[in-house]
């Protein structure tokens, strides 16, 4: 990070504290002012423990211990959904959908931890993202299983032939992010699993890196980091986008997906190849980070943290498919529940 980010960031953090103390008297919109530590956020928390909507969320997020991401998405679920109240981690009883929001990979321990949860569950209530299914992106027959589905994955299996020939990334197992490396095949290296590299540059020489959310049948995109670098992630990307559309080939692959690993959210990164456009699904998030970049939101005059779903909202941008996040995750949870 260079040091005028760095001082940016500073920046940022302390006015975004400042606005939540004194938006009362500052000459910022209260509708710009997100999530964050303080008391607007406190005040907004304490207005929706009185929401009584069709349908009841219970976010699980017990791992790591006290959670990370459950209290932010439910506080947005409850300023922006017109049918859904969401809670984390209480009401479980009373719950119409209860939502496994934790870190993947599960450990043993947890995973019963949360069956047991479930099992204290109304009858009819449903799940998004069944434990038994949690952790099946990082199943060494992953890639395996959605290429025999006709995802399109890159290969993950080699022999012999492959060895100082083929180039590959080798990715860490059982976590998420960037650690990962790029060489010509050297066989089984412990604690990683490869993949077949396929070039992502366009005709500006940038690596691409595309993002996208599947919700319970909604395939959206969301966002399209551009690096010097290969391994394209949140601090090698030297800018973002986000006008891009899914192809019926990527849209396809995403709901082969959900269907193949029995999961109802999530998010994917993928590439599309250089020469001929083709896309290649490497990474599957049941836990993605949902918060907004704070760039893109400083440059539409918003401060505090945002959800990075429904981001074209502050863009001023509408969906690809004609509809508003909100539109389809309301459709969505009704549907679900029946």
């Amino acid at each position: 990070m260079t040091d005028s980010m760095f001082l940016s960031k500073v920046r940022w953090r302390l006015s975004d504290i400042a606005l939540q103390w004194l938006w009362f008297v500052l000459p910022v919109d209260g509708g710009h002012i997100g999530y964050d530590k303080g008391l607007l956020t406190w005040v907004r928390t304490r207005r929706h423990k009185r929401i009584h909507r069709p349908v009841c969320i219970c976010l699980l997020d017990v791992y790591p211990d006290g959670g990370k991401f459950g209290k932010f998405t439910a506080f947005w679920i409850n300023e922006r959904s017109s049918v859904c109240s969401a809670s984390v981690n209480r009401g479980i009883r009373d719950a119409d959908i209860a939502w496994i929001y934790s870190q993947d990979p599960l450990p043993a321990e947890v995973k019963d931890r949360l069956l047991e949860t479930l099992a204290r569950c109304n009858p009819s209530a449903r799940v998004i993202n069944h434990p038994d299914a949690y952790n099946s992106y990082h199943e060494d027959t992953c890639f395996e299983r959605l290429e025999a589905a006709g995802a399109s994955v890159p290969r993950s299996k080699f022999g012999e032939r492959d060895i100082g020939r083929t180039e590959v990334v080798y990715k860490v197992k059982g976590a998420h992010g960037s650690t990962k490396f790029r060489s010509l095949y050297k066989g089984p290296v412990e604690g990683y699993r490869p993949f077949e590299f396929h070039d992502s540059r366009g005709p500006d020489g940038l690596y691409r890196k595309f993002r996208a959310f599947y919700i319970l049948g909604n395939s959206i995109p969301n966002h399209v980091a551009l690096g010097a670098n290969w391994n394209v992630h949140r601090t090698t990307k030297i800018s973002t986008e986000y006008v891009f559309d899914l192809t019926d080939t990527e849209r396809a692959s995403v709901e082969l997906i959900a269907k193949t690993l029995n999961l109802q959210y999530f998010s994917v990164d993928f590439i599309r190849r250089r020469e001929d456009g083709q896309p290649f699904f490497t990474d599957i998030n049941v836990y993605p980070l949902p918060v907004d970049f704070t760039e893109t939101a400083r440059q539409m005059g918003y401060f505090g943290r945002w959800l990075i779903l429904d981001n074209r909202l502050r863009l001023g941008m509408p969906e690809p498919s004609g509809r508003c996040f909100w539109e389809m995750f309301d459709d969505a949870m009704l549907h679900l529940k029946g």
